[in-house]
């Protein structure tokens, strides 16, 4: 895969997560730094008549590829194993939590995106994921399974700030 590539689906990636947040209703911030974590999302609401951060977030590592499979409840993906550790790391010693969002692109380049007066369509969708679990001794890649009910919506994002605040997600 050249770095080209790499570079599109990074950004249909960013693009699809920022465009989703911006539904919700929520805030969307990219990190300057890749430490990890690409983006973070965090819970806006109005005090007084004017917007204000409400302190309750939830990071993100961007992922974005063709290299996906559909099973009849999960997605099934092979994600690099540094990937993997950080995220269960992460997981065991952060007060905010940070989901894997996967964007499943089509095999086809020319399928991913496509662009009318009338609408804009980025194909497939992304998929969140929490890790929770034990760092692997695995060489390259960790195949995890997303549930395909863990489509990164707006809906979701409203649902995934609620679950943090309450405590749900840590």
């Amino acid at each position: 895969m050249t770095v080209m590539i790499q570079n599109i689906e990074e950004s249909l990636s960013v693009s699809y997560v920022s465009s989703v947040v911006a539904k919700s209703g929520a805030s969307f911030d990219i990190t300057s730094k890749d430490y990890g974590v690409d983006v973070s999302v965090r819970r806006v609401d109005r005090f007084n008549g004017k917007l204000m951060d409400m302190g309750v977030s939830f990071d993100c590592q961007l992922k974005a590829t063709t290299n996906w499979a559909a099973e009849e409840e999960a997605i099934v993906y092979d994600l690099e194993v540094d990937t993997y550790n950080k995220l269960v790391y992460r997981h065991q010693n952060s007060s905010i939590p940070c989901l894997l969002v996967l964007l499943c692109l089509p095999k086809e380049e020319d399928d991913w995106l496509n662009i009318s007066e009338e609408e804009i369509i980025l194909r497939k969708c992304s998929y969140y994921f929490y890790l929770d679990g034990a760092p692997t001794k695995n060489k390259n890649t960790v195949r995890i399974r997303i549930p395909r009910t863990n489509v990164f919506s707006p809906d979701a994002v409203i649902k995934l700030i609620e679950k943090v605040r309450l405590g749900e997600i840590a």
